[in-house]
């Protein structure tokens, strides 16, 4: 009995070690799996990165931002804040040590055929090229220009302070090395009431003092910075004499409305505000 009792015992033991030894080796295939997965994962990311980069670093650009870091004025780019289907927006550095960003506009014909919907009928602009490269150094001229408008008249827009080619170097709205978040990621902004009749105040201003549509104003392209509204992405930015200007003006009232609305805030008469609005003696 005891020889049976010790066999069987022995046959248990080996039974646990099989199966201890199934579950370490699980264990491991577990671990190595996870290691091999954030490695994976990694090297998306990194590939997502270099995508970035490369997707605006062609060879003209790489020599004009070569050009600026060399005579200035800029000091060392630190790296991506965003990348947009037009542009990335990158965290740079100017000789002073302080901070601005610097937005790389892309060379590529896709972007470049919705780009001209926005600039042809703009009495600001008599010849559309055809050339790809000369149209986006247009188009980062526009915006350049948009800015420049906007901010002489005291708007709440980056300051623009140089532009080259398919590199527009303007304010960085942040702090330190953190950029202001867009609207779209704030859950519940403060005083929302206020922070509509801004943005409203902001689409009057820009129409009868600059005399700009912005033509694409949303949660995506305001600022949250000081719980105030900064606005971004005035390139598209058409004149009011663009033949498609009340069009994408009504687009801007109804884009904000809603956004505001969604947060349960009660907004003016759309038509009302509109004729505010476009109500001007020039």
């Amino acid at each position: 009995m005891d020889d049976n009792n010790k066999d069987t015992s022995e046959e248990y033991d080996e039974i646990l070690d099989i199966e201890t030894d199934k579950e370490f080796d699980t264990k491991i295939d577990e671990i190595q799996r996870r290691q091999i997965d954030t490695k994976r994962i990694k090297k998306i990311d990194q590939s997502k990165k270099r995508a970035a980069i490369e997707s605006v670093f062609d060879e003209r650009t790489i020599f004009t931002l070569s050009k600026l870091l060399r005579n200035g004025p800029l000091e060392r780019v630190e790296g991506i804040i965003s990348a947009g289907k037009e542009a990335n927006i990158y965290l740079a550095y100017d000789l002073y040590g302080k901070e601005v960003a610097l937005k790389i506009y892309k060379i590529d014909s896709n972007t470049s055929k919705w780009m001209r919907n926005y600039i042809i009928g703009d009495p600001r602009f008599k010849k559309i090229p055809h050339n790809i490269s000369k149209v986006i150094f247009l188009w980062a001229s526009k915006e350049y220009k948009n800015l420049k408008r906007a901010y002489k008249v005291g708007l709440k827009v980056p300051n623009p302070l140089r532009i080259k080619d398919n590199i527009l170097i303007m304010e960085y709205i942040g702090f330190g090395s953190i950029p202001a978040p867009l609207l779209k990621d704030i859950k519940s902004p403060k005083e929302p009431i206020s922070l509509m009749n801004e943005i409203l105040t902001f689409i009057k201003d820009l129409y009868q003092k600059a005399k700009l549509v912005h033509g694409d104003l949303s949660e995506f392209n305001i600022l949250y910075h000081n719980q105030k509204p900064v606005i971004i992405d005035i390139s598209q930015a058409v004149s009011i004499h663009h033949p498609k200007a009340e069009v994408y003006l009504v687009r801007d009232i109804k884009n904000i409305f809603k956004y505001f609305e969604k947060l349960g805030i009660e907004t003016p008469d759309p038509k009302d505000f509109y004729y505010e609005v476009i109500k001007t003696d020039n």
